[in-house]
């Protein structure tokens, strides 16, 4: 007697000839799988200051390397300088991205890449000493900012644009190099940052709106996200001096809604940053599916 399990597998086969049954389907349903089982849970986001092109566009190929080694869905950059955006789409290719933008081609631009279409609401440099990104991907939008130290009316402008897009509850994240503080690490600030001024202003203006501190979320030890020692000795002289200037102005602020589902969030202090910029890249994660949801239900 033939087994069940044949069957099964000879009747799903010849429904599947009927052309009842997509063939994608076919080999899920004969290992007993779902059509969706591979597809990965994870939404996961890098940030990162990369130092004026990847160190002056010496270590173009080492940050690339890094940032495929990730296998990031979503990548912002701060810094591109020299970088085009049919540049940044052919680096974005090596790190498994089909799709990428940059605010500008001059200047100190931000960048935002992908492996699903981005879409660019606004590219803004008016009013601005580097200006934003707000484009949308994965169903959400980001604000991609490089903030400028004391210009606060650049967090303004944006959580301007933000309130509407909260209000349809629309998903919203804002990351980037802030070039402020945030009160969460006031106490390793004192203890340790003594070269540096603090102010918390930008933090303190995103933070009032609703928004989380992804990393300060799941990893409150996280203090440093700059500087590295590629700084020596153009920025400090020796070691004891940068670690008297260490402290963290990148952020990835989530809405509430995102940052309730937030898996993780960290900033790595990789040694081979080191030798790629004078910023530690920040890393958070997010539930995809709990994000499906919100999508399915209109809110991306």
């Amino acid at each position: 007697m033939m087994p069940r399990v044949n069957k099964i597998k000879f009747s799903t086969l010849r429904i599947l000839l009927m052309g009842s049954i997509p063939l994608i389907l076919f080999g899920c349903i004969l290992n007993g799988q779902s059509a969706s089982a591979d597809e990965p849970d994870v939404l996961k986001v890098v940030n990162w200051n990369v130092l004026y092109g990847f160190n002056h566009k010496k270590s173009i190929e080492q940050g690339v390397d890094w940032i495929r080694s990730q296998k990031a869905d979503v990548v912002a950059l701060q810094e591109l300088n020299g970088h085009t955006e049919a540049g940044l789409k052919t680096l974005a290719g090596d790190w498994g991205h089909e799709h990428a933008v940059i605010l500008k081609e001059k200047g100190f631009p931000v960048g935002l890449t992908s492996n699903q279409p981005i879409k660019v609401i606004k590219r803004r440099v008016s009013g601005f000493h580097h200006g934003y990104l707000h484009c949308k991907t994965q169903g959400i939008h980001f604000f991609v900012v490089h903030f400028w130290p004391g210009k606060y009316n650049e967090v303004n402008v944006i959580l301007d644009e933000i309130a509407p897009l909260l209000k349809q509850e629309e998903r919203v994240i804002i990351l980037g190099d802030f070039n402020g503080c945030s009160q969460k690490d006031e106490a390793f600030l004192v203890a340790n940052a003594r070269l540096r001024q603090r102010d918390y202003t930008f933090v303190e203006r995103v933070e009032a709106k609703g928004f989380v501190d992804v990393v300060n979320k799941h990893d409150s030890t996280a203090k440093v996200s700059c500087p590295s020692p590629i700084t020596i000795p153009r920025w400090s002289k020796d070691m004891e001096e940068l670690k008297l200037k260490r402290y963290r102005i990148d952020f990835v602020f989530a809405d509430q809604v995102l940052a309730r589902d937030s898996r993780s969030g960290t900033i790595s202090l990789a040694k081979e940053i080191d030798a790629i910029s004078d910023h530690y890249p920040v890393i958070v994660e997010f539930d995809k599916s709990k994000k499906r949801k919100l999508d399915r239900d209109g809110g991306g």
